[in-house]
Order: structure tokens, then C-alpha cells, then sequence
């Protein structure tokens, strides 16, 4: 077995620190797209819910 180059292993590490942020990356953008959707809907729930107030005080 021939002996390996220092840079290689150096590459190597560097590499696999970029996968892991691109993955923690991708996650992060996914869970925050899923919490602007929930958060839109909360926001459209409680105009419906001040809509519906203002309906049947009248």
C-alpha cells in the first residue's frame, strides 16, 4: 500500500466539511420555508377570525 499525500487527507476533510454545511444549509432552508407557510396561514386565520368579530357585533 503507497503511502498518501498529506493534501489528499487535507481535501478530503475540506470536502466533507462543505457536504456537511451544504446539507445543514438545505435543511435549514427547507424548515424555515415550512415555518413562513404556517406563519402565513396563522396570519390569514386571525384576519378571518377579526373579519368575522367585526360580522357579528354589528
Amino acid at each position: 500500500m503507497e503511502h498518501m499525500n498529506g493534501g489528499y487527507v487535507a481535501l478530503t476533510g475540506v470536502g466533507l466539511v462543505f457536504l456537511g454545511l451544504q446539507v445543514w444549509w438545505i435543511t435549514m432552508t427547507i424548515r424555515n420555508g415550512r415555518n413562513e407557510r404556517v406563519f402565513i396561514n396563522q396570519s390569514q386565520t386571525d384576519e378571518i377570525k377579526k373579519r368575522l368579530e367585526k360580522i357579528f357585533l354589528k
